[in-house]
């Protein structure tokens, strides 16, 4: 056992939310070192970025490296089961600055970039170094940390303060038993990238495309365009589904079940067929299952638990990352307040901070509820449906409101967005809502009308050529 090593924070963890901490953290003055197991750049996914994470990744200084790397996300485009009925929602209708033009992001590329930067503001990072024993009840109310660093050697921390962003391995949570399972949620995934895919509508134009795929699958496709010729493909099933279909797959004797599956999902999807006719699947299926879970202590004394290691919902609005940067960008500024001042002013800031984390939360996960009840709402119908604008108002404000969700504002109105989402569950309101508020003109379009130029960027042509020489 090598001597311990003090610091005010250890973080365990280098990913978007332990980057994001580790950044603002040490940029308030404060000793962190950041634990990661991996080494760096390493896979993962969960591609697309909302509006709302512009604004943090400016914060950090990190818009003008984003711009140059990845292809821009101007809106989503929901399509129906039967390949044809729409609804695209474009955020620049709405969001009248810079952050409407969000991004796709290679996530291996995009979590070095963070992590990179939380080194530059001055924590110590190390990689592959694996955490595997905490005790929060050490000497002065300080947190000992052990872990295993990447030559075997054995390490010890002495922090003031432990933040657990440990992603879906959900350290602490394990270890407190105070992590509960979404039993109603039980999902299970399967993705993959392709090359020669036909950038058909709205590809071209950057929209990601979330497709139904109906029945008891209760699931949905995602096809994420990551650059000119590069694609993420995933299906998301009911885990049920996922189940029965793994044994028939191989009671038919398929070795290679997982593929077998993957294709038998996302190409019983007629928009799916036809975009994919001559395309090449380029990476192995990756599969993720029964992931939605949350966890009740959030924080104590000398811990605090951030990003997936706090919670982690579905992943059907592309807000995990956003709710984990922004969780940790809120927790580093209530732990300043901590280190500083301790007390009932540094626990007011942590509760507070922390209020407005599980009302986020709780937000996105009534959205997602709400869109796993398509006979409720089906996202992809709403540019279908006919009115009456007898209450412009009431028009103007709704359509605000799922604009703005969509595009990730849940922690400074969540009280209001909640209300409003319930207000979708009641049948003689949702009515009311389908009558005023659905049929616009531009909902049936399948493009966001900002062309290739903006969102394909040259910038790219270089960036691409990299990756394919790394391999990234």
């Amino acid at each position: 056992m090598s001597a311990t090593e003090t610091c005010d924070v250890v973080v365990i963890g280098g990913g978007p939310a332990g980057s994001t901490t580790a950044s603002f953290l040490a940029r308030q003055g404060h000793d962190v070192t950041v634990l990661e197991r991996a080494r760096f750049p390493r896979e993962h996914v969960g591609e697309s970025l909302l509006p709302f994470c512009y604004g943090i990744l400016d914060e950090l200084g990190l818009i003008a490296e984003m711009k140059q790397r990845f292809v821009r996300k101007p809106g989503v485009r929901f399509l129906d089961t039967d390949g044809v009925t729409q609804t695209t929602w474009c955020f620049g209708s709405k969001i009248q600055d810079p952050s409407f033009l969000s991004f796709h992001v290679i996530r291996s590329e995009f979590d070095q970039l963070l992590l990179d930067h939380a080194a530059e503001e001055g924590a110590t990072v190390r990689e592959q170094t694996r955490v595997d024993a905490v005790d929060l009840d050490g000497p002065d109310g300080r947190a000992v940390v052990e872990a295993c660093g990447a030559d075997g050697q054995r390490l010890r921390f002495s922090a003031r303060y432990v933040v657990d962003a440990s992603g879906r391995d959900t350290f602490l949570a394990n270890r407190m038993r105070t992590k509960t399972a979404h039993k109603e949620l039980e999902r299970t995934a399967l993705g993959s990238h392709w090359q020669g895919v036909d950038y058909a509508g709205g590809l071209a134009d950057g929209l990601i495309q979330i497709v139904y795929t109906g029945g008891d699958k209760q699931g949905w496709i995602w096809v994420i365009p990551l650059g000119t010729d590069r694609v993420s493909l995933g299906v998301v099933m009911n885990t049920a589904h996922y189940r029965r279909q793994r044994q028939l797959l191989k009671d038919q004797g398929h070795g290679d079940w997982q593929l077998a599956l993957y294709l038998q999902e996302i190409l019983s999807s007629p928009f799916i067929e036809r975009i994919t006719s001559g395309a090449t699947r380029t990476w192995p299926v990756a599969v993720n299952g029964d992931y939605s879970y949350t966890v009740g202590a959030k924080w104590g004394p000398n811990h605090a638990l951030v990003g997936d290691a706090s919670a982690f919902i579905d992943p059907i609005f592309s807000s995990g990352v956003y709710l984990a940067m922004n969780s940790a960008r809120l927790l580093a500024g209530a732990l300043d307040t901590q280190l500083r001042t301790g007390g009932a002013d540094g626990a007011a800031a942590m509760e507070e901070v922390y209020e407005r984390i599980v009302g986020a939360y709780s937000l996105v996960d009534k959205l997602i509820r709400l869109f796993y009840t398509p006979e409720t709402i089906n996202f992809a119908q709403l540019g279908k449906a006919r009115e009456a604008f007898s209450d412009t108002d009431h028009y103007v404000n709704a359509m605000s409101l799922q604009h703005f969700l969509l595009a990730g504002d849940f922690f400074e109105q969540s009280h209001r967005y909640s209300s409003f989402v319930d207000s979708l569950r009641d049948p003689k309101l949702f009515r009311r809502y389908q009558k005023l508020v659905i049929d616009r003109p531009e909902f049936d379009e399948d493009t966001c009308d900002h062309g290739c130029e903006p969102v394909f960027h040259p910038d790219l042509a270089g960036h691409e050529l990299r990756r394919a020489e790394l391999g990234i």
